[in-house]
């Protein structure tokens, strides 16, 4: 199954980035408006271009970075090359996931869409006998959905 990501923290870094290069460019070409429109459309334009996926296979996990539907960054994750998962809240109501590997960065799936691929995670993580970690907090959220499910 294929799942899309959304960043939550990548909304932050860019308008960081624009207030920060604004200010460098403003230095150095002085201040302009139609410069500035431009730009900000470019970095409008660059973040919505940007995707993140995240593919649940048999036998592996695919993580893809893609910049106008082109892969950028593709890592594969085996079973083997997996610590641990661990299972916490990201903003108030939000889940997400740190996938720990022995070599490399961690992966930070936060808020996968559909919200029912946290469910498929856990499912080949114990196929898979990789160890999984749920925070007080992520648990929390799992007996709410539960009630909200009891509810409807």
């Amino acid at each position: 199954m294929e799942y899309h990501i959304n960043p939550l923290r990548w909304s932050i870094i860019s308008i960081f980035v624009v207030v920060i290069l604004w200010n460098l460019l403003s230095d150095y070409y002085g201040f302009s408006l139609p410069l500035f429109l431009f730009y900000l459309l470019f970095v409008v334009g660059l973040a919505y271009s940007i995707q993140f996926t995240f593919k649940i296979q048999k036998h592996h996990l695919v993580y893809q970075v893609l910049l106008f539907k082109r892969s950028i960054i593709k890592k594969e994750i085996y079973p083997e090359q997996v610590n641990q998962i661990e299972f916490i809240r990201a903003g108030w109501v939000k889940k997400a996931a740190i996938i720990k590997v022995e070599k490399g960065f961690d992966i930070r799936l936060a808020v996968l869409q559909p919200p029912e691929a946290y469910d498929h995670l856990i499912v080949f993580a114990e196929k898979h006998d990789i160890s999984i970690v749920k925070t007080n907090d992520y648990l929390t959220l799992e007996r709410k959905g539960e009630r909200n499910k009891m509810k409807d």
